[in-house]
């Protein structure tokens, strides 16, 4: 190969591997918080929720009797480098009240926007199977467009039968100004099966803001529950907002004793430097 000609095809690949490095997805940041069973399954609006739904689908957190704390961390992960790092905890308590209330509180240490998120959700029933949830928001944090302001969410939960439930949820439905962290949004999803057994689900998300224009998100996951104890969860995504696809995987552990621990994992199929993990320690009290 004459000389001139290799020098032009090594500097052909190396601008094309450029541009997929520039390419890559970026961090969905602060808006796309979600905990490590949403993260495993890429697919939650339509199924019964535990803490998880305080960020999904505030209705769902109802479905199930439970008190639960718990405490984790988000990465957000582009190489080597951290983009984005969470910490935080919650607590909901569907057991010593007909109205199911949740909170949770976040720490963005590192990342586009850092500070402090607060999410307060309440749910119950207002007919036999079917809950309605509402959450307010409460953000303070610095970055690029400061912003310390609350905003709002409100679901729907309805559980058609013992292997059929569906949800409906609308985001940040007061706008705040920056819709980098709070853009206006709503999803729908379903879930089959049961969440004590084998359960697949699917969802549909609309973001109307980051990309100027709606972009869309359709995913679907399966859960499988080994032995009572094991939860196992896989997932896919396609993702407009982002502009990538994603694989996601996912497992937990629950002793006898209501200790458990959750860890979910997502990749871009378009650059496997994109990945976000998530992990949180929980406990059940009163089971």
């Amino acid at each position: 190969m004459p000389t001139r000609t290799f020098v032009a095809l090594a500097l052909s690949l190396a601008l094309a591997g450029a541009a997929r490095a520039a390419d890559a997805p970026p961090p969905g940041g602060v808006a796309d918080i979600v905990g490590p069973r949403t993260l495993g399954l890429s697919a939650s609006i339509g199924a019964a929720a535990s803490n998880d739904g305080i960020y999904a689908n505030p209705a769902a957190i109802a479905a199930r009797k439970r008190y639960s704390i718990e405490s984790g961390v988000v990465l957000d992960r582009r190489g080597a480098v951290t983009a984005d790092r969470f910490l935080g905890g919650s607590i909901v308590d569907s057991q010593t009240s007909a109205v199911t209330g949740g909170v949770s509180f976040l720490r963005a240490q590192l990342g586009a926007y850092t500070g402090n998120v607060v999410h307060l959700a309440f749910a119950g029933p207002v007919a036999e199977r079917f809950y309605l949830g509402v959450g307010g928001k409460y953000l303070s944090l610095d970055g690029a467009k400061n912003v310390s302001a609350a905003t709002a969410d409100a679901a729907l939960f309805w559980q058609v039968s013992e292997l059929v439930s569906v949800g409906f949820a609308g985001y940040n439905l007061v706008p705040v100004g920056n819709e980098d962290v709070a853009p206006m949004g709503t999803g729908a999803g379903i879930a089959l099966g049961s969440d004590t057994s084998v359960q697949l689900t699917g969802d549909w998300r609309a973001d109307f803001d980051r990309r100027g224009k709606t972009a869309n998100r359709w995913a679907a996951g399966v859960e499988v529950l080994l032995g009572r104890l094991v939860p196992v969860r896989a997932g896919w995504m396609k993702d407009e907002v982002l502009d990538t696809q994603w694989w996601s995987a996912g497992v937990g552990l629950v002793s006898q004793n209501g200790v458990a621990l959750d860890v979910g994992y997502r990749q871009s199929f378009d650059d496997p430097s994109a990945r976000t993990v998530a992990a949180t320690l929980k406990l059940f009290l009163g089971q």
